[in-house]
């Protein structure tokens, strides 16, 4: 544990510090826009952890599972257009 606090310690902060934030802004958002909207766009995040797994830590099967984050990310287009 403390050497993986030593290793990482800023990211550790960062995400402490950031995460409420990012909360508070998708409790903000869901006020004044329809939850279907919301909940889906939330879910971005799995392209920036698929993005994240695949160039930095070389994880197998990139395209495959790239492919299924654009996909989903195409879905959060069509519902934010319709």
């Amino acid at each position: 544990m403390a050497r993986a606090w030593h290793d990482s310690r800023g990211a550790a902060w960062g995400i402490a510090v950031l995460s409420p934030p990012a909360y508070i802004l998708v409790l903000t958002a869901m006020t004044f826009t329809p939850i279907s909207l919301v909940a889906p766009a939330r879910e971005i995040s799995i392209l920036v952890g698929t993005l994240m797994g695949t160039r930095l830590l070389a994880e197998k099967q990139g395209s495959r599972r790239l492919a299924g984050a654009l996909g989903m990310v195409l879905g959060v287009t069509l519902l934010a257009l319709s």
